[in-house]
């Protein structure tokens, strides 16, 4: 009984750790998300459920995050920012290597003057 308990519990474990998934990513441009805006450079993106948090060093940022699942894999991770404010808000990321695109929440109060550009 210990040991279905025990595996039970294990298997438990070993499926919430892997619900979380991580990517590495390098933002080319300054980045407003969540409200923050997060200079250029290497950042890693864990993603658990709806919620992504985008760490460099011992800065992180939340914000809410829905996981796509494309037709193709892409070739290389894209980020796709819009412009508004006259600032760049980060809106997607394609991971490249998979099927799978980040799509970030939109904050309030802000408005897309300008179609998604792709650095």
């Amino acid at each position: 009984m210990k040991s279905v308990l025990g595996i039970t519990l294990f298997a438990s474990l070993a499926l919430a750790a892997g619900s979380s998934s991580s990517y590495n990513v390098t933002l080319s441009e300054r980045a407003v998300i969540a409200g923050k805006e997060l200079k250029p450079g290497d950042y890693t993106v864990e993603v658990n459920g709806g919620q992504a948090v985008i760490k460099k060093g011992k800065e992180s940022v939340a914000a809410p995050v829905s996981v796509q699942s494309g037709d193709q894999k892409f070739s290389r991770t894209s980020i796709r920012y819009d412009r508004a404010d006259g600032q760049y808000h980060l809106d997607q990321i394609q991971i490249g290597g998979t099927k799978t695109t980040l799509v970030f929440g939109k904050e309030s109060g802000t408005q897309v003057n300008k179609p998604a550009e792709v650095r």
